[in-house]
């Protein structure tokens, strides 16, 4: 990084890829299907609506990424902020100790899940500036990390707190509920299991995962040699 300050780097989620393809592709099999069930309604009737529901399906898809923000990562030497459909998180760098790679046991080896992970050194900014939409979305997009974990035994089971916990959540003296409140609980859970705090899905990102990773290590030692200003 050069000493601009105010240079920010932007990171374009893989999701937003081919929006309009499948937009324009559902759209034209769409009015193809349409044509051929104004001749043969009666004798491929079945088949018909199938093809026109796997189509709507296609067009469907096609919106829902339209919706996805564009930038998914605004990267700037004071912060990183996270943009996602259900709203953002920011994250002052000096919060955070360590980026690194998820590893789990799968099937009787080590594999490297899509997900670039951030410990932290305490979460009491990124709680209160993150909204309840959002916790309540990332519990159920972080789902799998934690089914993961109980399989390997890594987080004790004990039945439904460990899928989601809305228990208050006190931090700082501070006493958080709802969303909020359970997706504390998760975090704490998956900091447990893998030593991480957040997860920054590979969907996300607009280059390797590994890439994006190192771009994230030089960025944080930027800023301890540096300063966040």
């Amino acid at each position: 990084m050069d000493n601009t300050t105010d240079r920010v780097i932007t990171i374009h989620p893989n999701s937003k890829r081919h929006t309009h393809t499948f937009i324009w592709l559902g759209c034209i099999a769409l009015f193809i299907f349409w044509l051929i069930s104004l001749f043969l309604w009666q004798t491929f009737k079945i088949q018909l609506i199938f093809l026109i529901s796997a189509t709507l399906v296609v067009i469907l898809i096609g919106i829902l990424k339209c919706l996805e923000p564009g930038t998914s990562f605004f990267i700037t030497p004071k912060m990183i902020i996270y943009c996602h459909r259900n709203g953002q998180w920011t994250l002052p760098w000096q919060d955070i100790i360590r980026f690194g790679e998820l590893k789990a046991y799968v099937q009787g080896e080590h594999i490297q899940l899509p997900y670039v992970g951030i410990k932290l050194n305490n979460l009491e900014h990124i709680a209160s500036n993150i909204s309840p939409r959002l916790a309540n979305k990332l519990i159920h997009e972080q789902q799998e990390l934690l089914i993961l974990a109980i399989a390997n035994k890594e987080v004790d089971f004990d039945g439904d707190h460990s899928v989601i916990n809305f228990e208050p959540y006190t931090l700082n003296d501070i006493i958080y509920k709802g969303p909020i409140a359970a997706w504390l609980h998760r975090s704490e859970q998956l900091a447990k299991a893998y030593g991480y705090h957040l997860y920054l899905p590979e969907s996300s990102l607009d280059r390797n995962l590994n890439h994006f990773l190192t771009l994230l290590k030089k960025c944080h030692q930027y800023t301890i040699v540096n300063g966040p200003y």
